[in-house]
């Protein structure tokens, strides 16, 4: 529910530093215009409006004041149809959150469930300034460096994706196999097979993609949530629990 209307369609992107409404969405809400604010793409960084939003609530957590990015979220609303924003980690932040990809579910305000504790870094760096609003943990890809990676854990993403910056994305010994390349200033290599660590959890069989993308980040890369089956993100404690039994 967005200012008591709605309730429409969002999605959930702990990969989004700002929430993000579309246009039309931005004109039904009749949201007041209170500056500019720059929202980073896959091949381009640009200004866009900031609109202020009175009141984000989703089931029974809530939050006022929110200001949101306008944008027509043309890619994401090709992936994921008739969403009407995306719901960033600007809200989040707000809540500790089990995620149940299996169940379909978000719950708020759980205790801290059993398992490891593996703390992520809520702020980062982009062209020398900081960056905040984030979810950044190490992960070790097995068999390729024995380095750990900083990658962005991102409930929007669908596949990890490392960036050409990162040393594992161009790794002094091959992978063990990779299929083939899209071409294009936009073309990607796909790797199979992959297994990757986050502290004591290992997750094989991934695919991995290794972009081309040409903007430096704060993160080497992109961490799905969905490879897990169950999450839990503790942003007062700034740690993630992974695959937690009940």
């Amino acid at each position: 529910m967005v200012n008591g209307s709605g309730p429409f369609s969002f999605l959930l992107d702990t990969g989004a530093t700002r929430t993000i409404i579309d246009p039309e969405l931005a004109e039904q809400l009749q949201a007041p215009v209170v500056g500019k604010a720059s929202l980073t793409g896959v091949l381009r960084v640009r200004e866009d409006e900031l609109v202020q939003i009175r009141e984000v609530r989703l089931g029974a957590v809530s939050s006022s004041g929110l200001g949101a990015v306008v944008d027509k979220l043309g890619r994401q609303k090709t992936l994921a149809p008739g969403i009407r924003g995306v719901l960033g980690e600007d809200f989040l932040s707000g809540f500790d959150v089990l995620i149940d990809y299996k169940q379909h579910s978000l719950r708020f305000g759980d205790a801290p469930p059993a398992g490891e504790r593996c703390r992520f870094e809520p702020t980062g760096q982009y062209h020398g300034l900081p960056t905040t609003n984030r979810l950044l943990l190490p992960v070790e890809f097995m068999g390729v460096s024995g380095e750990t990676v900083r990658l962005q854990l991102d409930t929007g993403a669908k596949m990890p994706e490392l960036f050409p910056t990162s040393d594992v994305a161009n790794p002094s010994q091959p992978w063990g196999a990779s299929v083939a390349t899209t071409s294009g200033a936009d073309g990607v290599t796909i790797l199979t097979n992959v297994t990757i660590r986050v502290g004591k959890t290992m997750v094989p069989g991934l695919n991995v993609v290794r972009s081309r993308r040409t903007l430096a980040f704060d993160s080497l890369g992109l961490l799905p949530a969905a490879i897990f089956h169950r999450i839990y993100i503790s942003h007062s404690g700034e740690f993630v629990v992974l695959n937690p039994t009940e």
